[in-house]
């Protein structure tokens, strides 16, 4: 099976990288054998992160394959690509307000218009404030032939755009399951035992406006720092390990705002991961932790299913953005009720921090086989 994969790769975070894992394992899973294209807005990056996990790759799907970058901002390339190809596929992400959705809406009608099949794998829809976008995912949407969004948030707001452009709307063509992540980082459980460390792993973002409309970030960025303050001073006895999740300076590389947090304090048991890690050393930061902060959306997936023994700042849009959508679905018992801030909402303290040790229960048994719509769907695409 020959695969080309598009998205926002290129400027890949941890979490896209965690992405492609789990969309290797499901092809894995799927196919005898198969080869992958990957479209990146900036080969060199790819080429780098593919490099650095593809070891870890390797041991997921327990052989080698053949991976080729291209640059999917040339349209000659990207062509070349789709033609030769037997599935495109949006690997993951969200369908956002982002000039390059319309590569993706391209592709996929030029792959419809060669008789290529097409499949959202994974993916979240919005933040999407703007109609041009929102036509776009329409537009996308109507053209995919295999359609697997993240969380069930994701198909109620994909269902509001095609109510907007008076399109019908069939539930039952559009699937939902977990982000393929998931699939990395239970993979990576099989392989891997838990040693018990007493740092405390955070991750922040600088927060981003295109989340929010009412330009208050200095705010929100004021009170993460007070956060990392207030944690370091409970905590003295234990390092706080300040995580990024994204090494580029294109979708803001996360050291440029933990350094500053960092540089201001000027507290003696707040340390940054400067040097880069790979997807799997993360995952393993994640899992040995004493217990975990996570903010990027990714953060918080990795967080949950290696470990279960963390805590969520949620950026995104209140009650509507992909980390309420990930909790919502995969948390039954409302463990996290007590360990969640909106921060476009809540007041950002740690006080939520309490009963570190309680871990949440993971139900590999169900979450997995709500992950078999991967493998049911893909193996149609012969």
């Amino acid at each position: 099976m020959k695969i080309t994969i598009i998205g926002w790769y290129g400027t890949e975070t941890i979490g896209d990288r965690a992405i492609l894992a789990g969309l290797f394992s499901f092809f894995n899973k799927s196919y005898d054998d198969f080869e992958i294209k990957l479209g990146s807005l900036y080969p060199f990056f790819s080429q780098r992160t593919i490099n650095e996990d593809y070891s870890f790759y390797k041991e997921i799907v327990n052989k080698d394959f053949k991976i080729d970058i291209f640059n999917s901002k040339d349209s000659k390339e990207l062509t070349t690509a789709i033609k030769s190809s037997d599935l495109i596929v949006m690997g993951g992400g969200p369908l956002m307000d982002l000039g390059e959705l319309f590569m993706v809406e391209y592709a996929f009608k030029k792959a419809k218009k060669l008789g290529i099949k097409t499949a959202l794998l994974g993916c979240g829809v919005g933040p999407l404030f703007h109609k041009k976008y929102r036509k776009s995912v329409l537009n996308i949407s109507l053209h995919s032939d295999i359609i697997i969004l993240r969380d069930k948030k994701s198909k109620d707001n994909l269902e509001e755009i095609y109510k907007e452009f008076n399109q019908s709307f069939n539930r039952e063509l559009i699937n939902t399951s977990f982000d393929p992540a998931v699939e990395c980082t239970l993979e990576y459980n099989k392989q891997n035992v838990k040693v018990q460390s007493d740092y405390i792993a955070v991750n922040l973002r600088e927060f981003p406006l295109e989340y929010n409309q009412q330009n208050d970030s200095k705010n929100i960025n004021n009170d993460l720092k007070n956060f990392i303050k207030e944690l370091a001073i409970k905590y003295s006895d234990r390092k706080i390990k300040l995580m990024p999740m994204h090494y580029f300076y294109i979708g803001g590389d996360d050291r440029v705002f933990l350094n500053s947090i960092a540089l201001d304090l000027k507290l003696e048991n707040i340390e940054v991961q400067n040097a880069n890690l790979t997807l799997k050393e993360t995952i393993e930061i994640y899992q040995n932790a004493y217990f975990n902060v996570g903010m990027r959306f990714h953060s918080v997936v990795l967080q949950t299913i290696s470990s279960g023994k963390n805590y969520v700042l949620d950026y995104t849009e209140p009650k509507k953005g992909k980390i309420y959508g990930f909790l919502k679905d995969i948390d039954k018992d409302l463990f996290y009720n007590s360990r969640y801030i909106s921060l476009q909402n809540d007041q950002i303290s740690t006080e939520i921090i309490n009963n570190e040790n309680n871990k949440f229960i993971l139900n590999t048994n169900e979450i997995e086989e709500y992950m078999t719509i991967y493998l049911t769907k893909l193996k149609e695409i012969k």
